[in-house]
This record gives C-alpha cells, structure tokens and sequence, in this order.
C-alpha cells in the first residue's frame, strides 16, 4: 500500500460507501466527486472524503479538473487492490548498515580468494558503483525507504553481480558464505530483516 494512514484506508474499505465508491470507478475515465455522489446517492462531501482517503492510501489516481478548480477528478489506478502490510520486527538503520558493511566485506574477500584482485575490483564496480563502497553502502541505506527492504535488494544485486561471473551455483555459495560471515554476533540483526533462511 502506497504511502497514506493505512487505518484510514481499512476504515474507508469497511464502511458502507468505501467498495461501492471504488466498485463505481471501475472502467470509468476521470470522474468528480460530484459525479461519484450522483451515481451513488451520496453528498458530495461524503464521496470528496472517500476519493481523499483512497487517493492517499494509493488506489487512486487525481488530477486537477480543467474547468473548475481546485476541484479534482479521479479515476482508479488498478482494478485490482492490494493491501500490504510489514508485521516484521523494524530495524534501525545503523545495524542493518553495519550487517551490510560486514557482508560486502566479507564478500568481496572471499571473491578476492576467488578470483584475485581483479575479480573483486570488477564485483565493487558492479555492486557499489566503484571502489568506495562503505560510502555506497551508506548512502544506498540512508536513503532507503526501509532496511529491510535495503538489505534484500543488496542480497538481490550480489547474486546477480556475481552470477555473470561465476554462474549462479558459485555464486550463490559465495554470498551464502560472506553473509554467514557477517552474520556473527548479529542473530538478533538477521531474524528482525528476515534473513534466516538465506543464512541457513
């Protein structure tokens, strides 16, 4: 779910005009809330209200209307809604920084055991944009929406960069063997991002 109060949109769904509002945009082009309220048999104010919500919870798109202003019309982004919610534990950035610093150095150690100095120069290139990677791996984490989200993406991108080079059984090995590594005396670390299989 797109970013909004979540217990907005979920109060907004289970009322009784939340899914007729959404059912009635379904296959319609640009739409006014007055449009929605005569549909529907609602107040204006009623289906303004509504269209806010969705539009904040993300299942909708808006735009300025032409003619009247600063009046907006609507229309559905999908007819297909989903509701995603993380139930995982949060994880501070620093220890997730810290799990990824571990990790990219134990990795690039072990391609360096692997392959020499070339190969792990060529592996930082393609991960981290070039040889400072501790400054990439702060950046790519302080700017991230979350960590856990960061971390896996940073698992994703390590496969993938060192599956072109050693195909994906070697590679898969490796970043296994560099996140057990960096896995040390962080358990607690692992479990809250939800790396304990990658780990196993």
């Amino acid at each position: 779910m797109a970013p909004g109060d979540p217990k907005k949109a979920l109060e907004a769904l289970a009322s009784e005009h939340g899914l007729p509002i959404l059912r009635f945009l379904q296959g319609r082009d640009w739409t006014l809330a007055s449009g929605v309220a005569e549909g529907l048999g609602v107040h204006t104010s009623t289906a303004s209200k509504y269209l806010a919500i969705f539009h904040d919870a993300g299942f909708l798109e808006r735009r300025p209307h032409p003619a009247k202003r600063p009046t907006f019309a609507f229309r559905l982004r999908s007819p297909l809604i989903r509701l995603e919610f993380d139930l995982g534990e949060r994880v501070e950035s620093p220890d997730a920084a810290d799990l990824a610093k571990a990790f990219a150095g134990s990795l690039l150690d072990a391609a360096h055991k692997v392959g020499g100095a070339r190969l792990a120069s060529n592996l930082a290139g393609t991960l981290f944009e070039g040889p400072d990677w501790r400054r990439a791996l702060d950046r790519r984490f302080r700017f991230a929406p979350d960590a856990r989200t960061a971390m896996h993406i940073l698992l994703q991108d390590a496969r993938k960069a060192c599956g072109d080079v050693l195909g994906p059984a070697a590679a898969g090995r490796l970043v296994r063997i560099a996140l057990e590594d960096a896995s040390e005396g962080r358990q607690d670390v692992v479990e809250a991002l939800g790396l304990q299989e990658d780990v196993a």
